[in-house]
């Protein structure tokens, strides 16, 4: 079985952790038994290249863990969008003519999003390779999408052999919004590098929770919950990893509560350092306001830590029992008695149980699983 993967952004040399979870599934699948190819069309902005001081644009072609990988950095200077439409496609054609002349025309293409959906059309016109859909975008969620793209995403969504979301309510979104079948298929994580901490007796219990910094991440309420439940008790931490245009606010709103002994903002954070972090933490929180998944939700699980998450769209298909973690409505108030709850309720989690269930239900065999049955009924015809 050849699958080729067609994510809509992937990491990058000047953003490493971008689409990361594309990637692993790509892996993931190569685990299986499968044969799989990657196409990436990544465009880099000129504040990347002078912040990190690097340029770095390039055509690259690599086996990437078993993963063959065809990836053109760009420099994303081209602000009229028939124009970068047209640019992609045509770099896009030339790498896919080689692709097929070192691999052959794969089974299947699994697009990630709609934003690429044109080059899953092109394969499927051209060369008569069925495409399946895996939907991420929250702008769906948040109604946030232009009308032109609303039509974009439905023709890509008609001339898919079959529609997936990333969490039940979104499935049922998408399917309510464009009125056709929407199944779901949750993202995968790498249980082999996020595994459970070592249990270590301290006084201090650490609250951690990984984000961009921004306003649908809602970092802001999450600060004022956490001082409105545990401002003076020295024994409870937050800290939050991350970076983004939030920053400069969230530092001057600890700051201004004076909770700077209590809550840490500590940054950009590699890999490395998240899989640490949530290690030597006791429990992770998310408050944003809209997710379709909520994929470092998972990792922290993987970890062994219960989550509390606000009940934003795709939370609610990950922590779905009170031996995994709660759920909080978007409101500052109840928030911070989840937040008095969970740390009431610490004992009672078991690492080992949470770890267990992660699993069972998004790990990458329990998830390729589930993909090899739905590629092997599109190549025989049996949806």
């Amino acid at each position: 079985m050849h699958i080729l993967i067609l994510p809509s952004w992937y990491p990058t040399t000047y953003d490493p952790l971008l689409g990361v979870f594309f990637k692993e599934q790509a892996e993931a699948l190569v685990k299986q038994g499968m044969k799989v190819g990657l196409i990436a069309l990544q465009d880099v902005g000129i504040r990347n290249i002078i912040h990190q001081k690097k340029f770095e644009l390039s055509s690259q072609q690599f086996v990437d863990n078993g993963v063959h990988t065809y990836r053109l950095q760009y420099l994303d200077i081209i602000k009229n969008e028939r124009l970068t439409k047209k640019f992609k496609m045509f770099f896009f054609k030339r790498m896919f003519q080689k692709y097929i002349e070192e691999n052959g025309l794969p089974d299947v293409v699994h697009l990630h999003s709609f934003l690429a959906g044109d080059l899953a059309l092109y394969v499927k016109q051209k060369y008569n390779v069925p495409y399946v859909v895996t939907e991420h975008i929250s702008g769906f969620i948040r109604n946030t999408i232009a009308v032109q793209d609303l039509e974009k995403a439905r023709n890509i969504f008609e001339h898919s052999e079959y529609n997936i979301a990333v969490s039940e309510p979104f499935s049922e979104l998408m399917q309510n919004k464009f009125t056709l079948p929407f199944s779901y298929i949750a993202n995968i994580v790498n249980i082999d590098f996020f595994t459970v901490k070592k249990s270590v007796k301290k006084d201090i219990f650490d609250f951690i929770h990984v984000a961009h910094l921004d306003k649908n991440k809602n970092q802001a309420m999450l600060i004022r919950s956490f001082t409105h439940a545990f401002k003076n008790n020295a024994h409870v931490k937050l800290t939050i990893a991350g970076h983004g245009v939030e920053y400069g606010n969230l530092n001057s709103l600890v700051k201004k509560l004076n909770m700077q002994d209590q809550i840490t903002l500590f940054g950009r954070a590699s890999r490395e350092e998240v899989k640490r972090l949530l290690q030597n933490s006791e429990a992770f929180v998310l408050s944003s306001k809209y997710e379709t998944f909520g994929v470092v939700a998972i990792e922290a699980m993987a970890c062994g830590l219960p989550v509390l998450a606000t009940k934003c769209g795709g939370p609610e298909s990950i922590v779905n029992s009170e031996n995994v973690g709660l759920l909080s409505a978007i409101d500052e108030s109840e928030f911070s008695k989840k937040l008095l709850e969970m740390y009431s309720k610490r004992k009672t989690f078991d690492s080992d149980y949470i770890r267990k269930y992660v699993e069972e239900n998004f790990s990458e065999k329990a998830i390729s699983l589930k993909l090899e049955d739905l590629y092997t009924k599109v190549i025989n015809g049996n949806l």
